[in-house]
């Protein structure tokens, strides 16, 4: 009498062991911590099932061994990463997308200035002539980007200053909401070009950086083709007039740099599955990317949370403000709001930094000053147009210390790096220590962007003639202390982002396990499930 016996799983000896083929995936098994499953479409397939104990097909035996606990585990197959890209690809590939891609971001953003522009002035009684507006919102393009406007100052309320060629200098302003609509579009076209191109992480980053060139091309061209000297839109402060520096370098570079970056965040973020699947510094570096950013985002939209309830607190200052923005003349409302609504992540920058424990002031030409900080709050500001024409200073205030209540604003970074720092563990870490790590770097990121942030929101001005005390030739920087914003950001960051790290992989196994469920204890499992032999 014959029976036909199934063949039993594998050993450990008899499966297939690990290889480096690009033929084969890799297989991580861990529990299922309590980890937040909205990956944004990135996450690798997953698959979950409880451990499964082999059930013997003959009766059981009178005393079994006791099984390991059915614990729920997961299992992530990361995806093959795909072949690299030989350098003629990298060099050939993605042209016309990127050149497309660059080019339409260039329009978009030339007719947001051009729309801003002819907006403001639509509202003017009279308004200035379609040929003039239209240079305005060329110069607003370069007001999107940190490109320098020569500014020529004739009179500051209605005081003649700098006789008859006035107060000249070269102004640079982003209007940053401006620019991170840019960056938003150069983004995009980045990740359209590297999804088109393929190859590895690092060859579509390179590949979204083509959109760059048409993107800062065109405005260096009109800057050198076009003359553009347009007076000042008339206000109650200043008048003067507004020139496009011939060929101003900083409006070829700063386009440039804006879209390289954007774009090759856009090629990275094609290339997510592949930059993860180098583990473990591919995924943690993922990991630290995508925290990094949730900080500085999440830091700026509570400052201008902030903000607003220090508004509704204090009515009295709202009032005054909202006064000042719809004051005489009342035709230049429009503009005003228009020009704080762009401004509006320059004013979160200029929060941020005082609440992490910095200051907004004036650095450069030997001089160096702050006005806004813990320890010292303006009170009153008073303008002194003749401290121009003098070795005076033109703009005088009295301060004090900020009250107890302000120390609320310390709640801004540390909401932010905390809540920044849990969202890297929970998307990218496996193991305590890691997740730790994995929010302390994210700080790291944050620094970075702080820092870019800081600058982009600062105002800087190069004078051609000595002005209100500051010598000949001196270059201003006016508002967060870049250097210190960065170094403060770092702090904030790497401690808080360690702590949202912790709290984010509290459920995390605090080592590695064996690649896959292990072989062993499931042999030890089914062995323990068979019965044992008879009595002889």
């Amino acid at each position: 009498m014959s029976a036909t016996q199934a063949p039993s799983s594998p050993g450990p000896a008899e499966r297939p062991g690990p290889t480096s083929s690009d033929e084969e995936r890799e297989l991580e098994v861990r529990p299922d911590p309590d980890r937040d499953g909205r990956d944004g479409g990135d996450s690798p397939v997953v698959n979950e099932t409880p451990a499964q104990t082999p059930v013997p097909a003959q009766t059981p035996a009178p005393t079994q061994t006791p099984v390991p606990s059915q614990t729920p585990f997961r299992s992530e197959f990361t995806a093959r990463a795909p072949r690299g890209s030989s350098r003629i690809a990298i060099l050939t590939r993605g042209w016309g997308t990127g050149l497309a891609r660059g080019g339409l971001a260039f329009v978009v953003m030339a007719a947001l200035g051009q729309a801003v522009a002819f907006a403001a002035n639509l509202t003017r009684a009279p308004g200035e002539s379609a040929a003039t507006a239209a240079k305005l919102g060329w110069l607003y393009f370069g007001w999107f980007h940190h490109a320098a406007v020569t500014t020529r100052v004739t009179s500051v309320e209605g005081v003649r200053v700098g006789g008859e060629a006035g107060l000249t200098m070269g102004i640079g302003l982003a209007m940053m909401l401006g620019t991170f609509l840019a960056i938003a579009i150069l983004y995009r076209g980045g990740r359209a070009v590297a999804d088109e191109a393929r190859g590895g992480a690092m060859a579509r980053v390179l590949h979204g950086m083509k959109v760059a060139p048409a993107y800062a091309i065109p405005p260096f061209v009109v800057s050198g083709l076009v003359s553009i000297d347009i007076p000042i839109p008339r206000n109650g402060l200043v008048a003067g007039s507004l020139q496009m520096p011939s060929r101003g370098l900083s409006w070829f570079v700063l386009p440039l740099l804006i879209a390289a970056a954007a774009g090759a965040a856009g090629g990275l973020r094609s290339g997510r599955h592949e930059l993860i699947s180098h583990d473990p510094w591919g995924r943690r570096a993922a990991g630290a990317l995508a925290g990094g950013m949730r900080m500085f985002a999440l830091a700026l939209l509570l400052s201008f949370a902030g903000l607003l309830v220090l508004a509704a607190i204090r009515p009295g200052a709202t009032k005054t403000y909202f006064e000042t923005v719809s004051g005489p003349p009342t035709d230049q409302t429009t503009m005003n709001i228009a020009h704080n609504v762009l401004l509006l992540p320059n004013q979160s920058m200029w929060v941020l930094v005082p609440a992490m424990g910095g200051c907004d002031g004036l650095s450069g030409g030997g001089v160096s000053a702050t006005f806004l900080c813990y320890s010292k709050v303006p009170t009153t500001v008073s303008v002194t147009p003749e401290g121009l024409i003098s070795n005076t200073p033109a703009v005088q205030a009295d301060f004090g210390k900020a009250s107890s209540g302000y120390l609320l604003f310390l709640l801004v970074p540390a909401v932010s790096v905390v809540l920044g720092g849990r969202y890297a563990a929970r998307k990218r870490a496996r193991l305590k220590w890691e997740a730790v790590g994995m929010g302390a770097a994210s700080g790291v990121v944050f620094a970075v962007l702080v820092a870019l942030g800081s600058w982009l929101a600062s105002l800087s001005a190069a004078l051609s003639s000595p002005t209100g005390g500051i010598p000949e030739n001196a270059s201003l920087l006016i508002g967060p202390a870049v250097g210190a914003a960065g170094l403060l950001a770092l702090v904030w960051g790497a401690l808080g982002g360690a702590l949202g790290g912790w709290l984010g992989g509290r459920k995390f196994p605090p080592r590695a396990r064996l690649s896959g469920y292990s072989s062993l204890l499931t042999r030890r499992a089914e062995d323990a499930a068979q019965p044992g032999p008879g009595p002889g």
